[in-house]
C-alpha cells in the first residue's frame, strides 16, 4: 500500500509540472493604460511598466537568483523586447540579474547614472558595461532633470543624480525617475538617501506624486520628511523581504508615510503590487502568486 501511495504521489507530481510547463500566459494588455508591476523580489528592487501605446520599460532586475524567473516573467507574457532597462545604481540587489535579462531579452536601450567621473569599483558596473557592448544597446548615462522619453500621454524625466554633487555613498547616485501618465504622477528613487533627497528638493520641478517607490527598502536614511512632504503620495510601495537582515521597511519611514496619510503596500506582505494608471485616476492590485524571488 505505502509503495502504491508513493507511485501515485510521483505521477502526481509529474502532472503538476507538466502543468505548470504547460500553462500559457495572456500577453499584458495595457491599452488605454500605463500597467506598473513593482515585482516581488526579496530584498531586491524590479519593476515592469507598460505604457498605453506598448513601450516597455524595465527598471533594475533585482539580484542574481531573480534574473532568470524575471525573464521568464517576461517571455511568458509575450515581451521579447525592452524599449528601455533603466539601471538605477550598481549593486547586485538591483542590476544583479541583468545578464538572464540580456541573454533573453532584445533590450534596445539602457539608462544609467552619470557618476560625473566618480565611477564605483563595482563588479556590477563593469558587467552592465559588457552586456551593453554585447547586446549592442544604446548607453544613456543621465543626471538630473533630462528627459528619457517626452510623449503625447505621457513623459520619463529624471530628478537624480545632480550634476555637481559628489556623494560618498554609491545609493546617492542611483538615477531618480519622475514619471507622468495621463493625470498620475510616479516617483521612483531607487535607493537615494537623505543627500540626493535635499538634492532633488532644489530642482525647478513639482514633485508632487501619487505614487512613491519608496526609497531604499524603506531605510531610515531615506524617505526623510522633507522630502516626503514635498512629495505627499497617495500610495508608498516598498519592495523588501520577508523577515530580512535590515529591518526594512523600517518602522520610522513607516510611521513617516502614515503621518503624511500615504496608504502602504509592502512586497514582503502583499506580494507583486500592480499599479494600473488611466486617464482618471488609478488602482492598486496585489498578486502573492507573482514571486520573483529567486531566493525563496
Amino acid at each position: 500500500m505505502k509503495h502504491l501511495k508513493r507511485i501515485i504521489s510521483f505521477f502526481l507530481v509529474l502532472l503538476f509540472i507538466f502543468a505548470c510547463g504547460c500553462r500559457q500566459t495572456e500577453p499584458i494588455d495595457s491599452s488605454g493604460k500605463l500597467t506598473v508591476y513593482f515585482f516581488d523580489v526579496g530584498q531586491a528592487d524590479s519593476s515592469l511598466l507598460i505604457f498605453p501605446d506598448g513601450l516597455t520599460v524595465l527598471i533594475d532586475c533585482g539580484n542574481k537568483a531573480d534574473g532568470p524567473l524575471i525573464a521568464d516573467f517576461l517571455k511568458s507574457h509575450g515581451i521579447k523586447s525592452l524599449d528601455y532597462f533603466i539601471a538605477t545604481h550598481p549593486h547586485e540587489d538591483h542590476i544583479g540579474g541583468m545578464e538572464d535579462i540580456f541573454l533573453t531579452t532584445d533590450i534596445k536601450n539602457v539608462c544609467a547614472p552619470d557618476f560625473n567621473g566618480n565611477e564605483p569599483k563595482s563588479k556590477y558596473q563593469n558587467s552592465l558595461m559588457e552586456n551593453i557592448e554585447a547586446e549592442k544597446a544604446t548607453l544613456m548615462l543621465l543626471n538630473e532633470n533630462t528627459n528619457i522619453i517626452s510623449k503625447e500621454n505621457y513623459n520619463i524625466k529624471t530628478l537624480s543624480p545632480a550634476k555637481s554633487s559628489i556623494y560618498s555613498d554609491i545609493n546617492d547616485y542611483s538615477l531618480c525617475l519622475i514619471i507622468n501618465c495621463y493625470t498620475n504622477t510616479l516617483l521612483f528613487t531607487g535607493d537615494a538617501e537623505e543627500p540626493a533627497e535635499r538634492d532633488m528638493l532644489t530642482l525647478p520641478l513639482n514633485l508632487d506624486a501619487d505614487i512613491l517607490k519608496v526609497g531604499h527598502h524603506g531605510s531610515r536614511d531615506s524617505s526623510k520628511q522633507e522630502f516626503l512632504a514635498a512629495v505627499t503620495p497617495k500610495v508608498s510601495i516598498v519592495s523588501s523581504g520577508i523577515g530580512n537582515s535590515y529591518g526594512h521597511p523600517r518602522d520610522e519611514v513607516l510611521e513617516r508615510l502614515a503621518n503624511i496619510g500615504s496608504e502602504i503596500y509592502r512586497t514582503d506582505t502583499v506580494g507583486t503590487v500592480i499599479a494600473k494608471c488611466y486617464e482618471d485616476g488609478f488602482n492598486i492590485e496585489t498578486d502573492k502568486t507573482i514571486c520573483l524571488d529567486g531566493d525563496r
